[in-house]
């Protein structure tokens, strides 16, 4: 039987474990932790303006992108086990790292507006496949996750 609960436990899964590019996450993992960074995100926006660091602009922008790294960390490592999730490999995860890296480095400025227009669109297009459906049981990735671990002991019995 699949799991049904949205535990806090589960949306911290993914700052658990930033570095592993194995296995598979749920779509609970990533939606944890989308909300845990804008979360996070806007409590360090407020506190650099609070502080009269925004006052500053480049030390306040700097401090901004150093934390927003900090928190971006687990992300590349997420979005490969939600690839591995459908049965995709990893490989598709460069279509939400490398448009990010190029953001941050300001190489989405040269480009000619139909050019960005069309790197916002992969970019758009890979988040949105990282909610797709999953494939069901295990894959070449692994068990599925969504399948609550006593329910599998069972059934493997």
């Amino acid at each position: 039987m699949y799991e049904n609960s949205f535990t806090f436990t589960k949306m911290l899964a993914a700052y658990g474990k930033p570095h592993k590019f194995n296995g598979r996450s749920t779509r609970t993992e990533l939606l944890g932790y989308l909300v845990i960074s804008w979360l996070v995100g806007t409590a360090m926006n407020w506190v650099l303006v609070g502080s009269g660091m925004a006052g500053s602009i480049e030390l306040g922008i700097t401090s901004f992108r150093v934390a927003y790294f900090l928190v971006w960390i687990p992300f590349p490592a997420l979005a490969v086990r939600r690839f591995h999730d459908q049965d995709k490999p990893g490989w598709w995860a460069l279509l939400l790292v490398l448009p990010t890296v190029a953001f941050w480095l300001g190489f989405k400025e040269v480009l000619s507006p139909p050019a960005r227009f069309a790197f916002d669109a992969i970019y758009l297009g890979a988040l949105v496949l990282l909610f797709w459906k999953p494939t069901d049981g295990t894959n070449r990735y692994g068990p599925d996750p969504r399948v609550d671990p006593e329910d599998a002991a069972l059934a493997s019995e």
